[in-house]
């Protein structure tokens, strides 16, 4: 110990003070070398057992295996003495982003990266998973399933991306080449693959093959539908599958369904207006995407076609309202999610977190957009689920063995993604366009769950 200037003045250097001291008290210096060399003969003696303690300890952290739940990580739970694993680092995950951003269908998935950013900049403020933050790579697809599979091999070989979250009508050309990688994909289900390859998952399945749900057949025939005209677009494959499965449905609950028309654009209003005219269908079902749905019922009802019910999977977005206006009056939309009417915490939360994180999209309540929030939010319940140390395979796994995911209560249910792989979402919440085309009315009951169609 420094001895302060005063003391040192007072009474001399700090070594003449202590030899005064051990000059007064000998017998005290002596007791307490007596002391000393007691305390270090037993401690002599117990360093055999302390080593032979701590050896034993070295040789259980090596014996830890990585596929048990109880990883090894660091202090801090950051996962840096985790093996290596592709798009995993000590402080980040890296995912891929796929989605069209031009295309024929870049209009309806336009609003999903403000999703999948506002679900990250909540995730990330909070910590991360694990303590690692989350962040991604991003592709244009183009709506089409070639530039789809190149973009997906790109993210995956070259910017070495964990997994991907995906929402296009082109998924299926590159869910054969991830499924063969074993990479974890998340986003919304329009075709066959997302319920035929396990590594990918969606909170609802509308499209597969051979298979078809009596929820949107058994709605028509509610309200009075008796023959049924189904718009598609020869252009995406996905929208004719969808037709096909509209047209099941439709043809299962009585309703006859009479002919297909392609409502790919540019749109002729006045001959698409007669072709629905004359058809003689009372009943308009889409299979296309909002703006294409709206083009069409603008040239049915310019030609004058008797029309008692029109409804489509698309279109539930406030800006659709703005440009078509009274044109979409009486139109039913229906959802495979809880609409922003029903004003859940879980709707606060997303609208909150958009204007926070994803300000550049107005108005922030729209499908696509939370569709990229769900879709980001199981990612993030997968890495959860594959531990301190994720791998793709854990990923996979985890997350499939999950049976109670319901995005802060935004799904209509709690899905079982272990039941429910393979199968086709069986409920949807029905809305219908206010008269003045202001707004989305909820209809009840919601949701409507049918029966599978085979």
């Amino acid at each position: 110990m420094r001895i302060s200037p005063v003391t040192e003045a007072a009474g001399g250097s700090s070594a003449a003070v202590r030899r005064r001291r051990t000059r007064r008290r000998p017998h005290l210096a002596s007791r307490q070398r007596t002391h000393l060399f007691t305390r270090l003969r037993t401690r002599l003696r117990t360093l055999p057992i302390v080593l032979a303690a701590l050896l034993v300890a070295a040789g259980c952290v090596s014996c830890v295996s990585w596929n048990d739940s109880s990883d090894a990580t660091d202090s801090h739970g950051s996962g840096a003495s985790c093996p290596p694993a592709p798009g995993v680092t000590a402080d980040e995950v890296r995912l891929g982003l796929l989605f069209p951003n031009t295309g024929n269908a870049a209009s309806l998935f336009d609003p999903f990266r403000a999703g999948v950013d506002a679900r990250l900049g909540v995730a990330n403020a909070a910590g991360g998973v694990q303590g690692r933050s989350i962040e991604y790579s991003w592709r244009d697809d183009q709506s089409q399933p070639s530039v789809n599979e190149t973009a997906a091999r790109m993210l995956v070989d070259q910017h070495q991306v964990f997994g991907i979250v995906e929402s296009t009508t082109a998924a299926a050309g590159s869910a054969e080449f991830l499924h063969s990688r074993g990479i974890p994909v998340t986003g919304t289900s329009l075709e066959a693959s997302w319920t035929t390859f396990d590594n990918m998952f969606s909170y609802s399945n509308m499209i597969a093959d051979g298979a078809s749900v009596s929820t949107w057949g058994d709605f028509v025939a509610e309200r009075g539908g008796t023959t049924a005209l189904i718009a598609a677009s020869s252009f995406s494959a996905a929208s004719g599958a969808f037709g096909e499965e509209l047209a099941a449905s439709l043809e299962a609950a009585g309703v006859r369904v009479v002919g297909t028309l392609d409502a790919t654009g540019p749109i002729d209003f006045a001959d698409v207006g007669a072709q629905v005219r004359d058809s003689g269908a009372d009943t308009l079902v889409g299979a296309v995407t909002g703006a294409a749905f709206g083009q069409v019922v603008l040239g049915a009802r310019g030609a004058g076609a008797n029309l008692r019910v029109i409804l489509s999977p698309s279109g539930y977005d406030q800006s659709l309202l703005d440009v078509f206006g009274r044109v979409l009056s009486g139109v039913y939309i229906f959802v495979d999610y809880q609409p922003f009417e029903l004003d859940t915490p879980g709707h606060r939360t997303f609208l909150d977190a958009m204007t926070r994180y994803a300000p550049y999209l107005q108005p922030p309540n729209r499908q696509a957009a939370l569709s990229g929030w769900i879709s980001t939010d199981m990612f993030l319940r997968g890495l959860a689920e594959a531990g301190r140390c994720p791998t793709r395979e854990r990923f996979i796994e985890g997350l499939r063995a999950v049976r109670d995911y319901a995005a802060d209560g935004l799904l209509p249910a709690p899905i079982d993604f272990t039941a429910s792989f393979g199968q086709l979402g069986r409920c949807y919440t029905f809305l219908q366009v206010a008269p003045d085309a202001s707004r989305f009315d909820v209809l009840r009951p919601a949701p409507r769950c049918g029966r599978l169609e085979h």
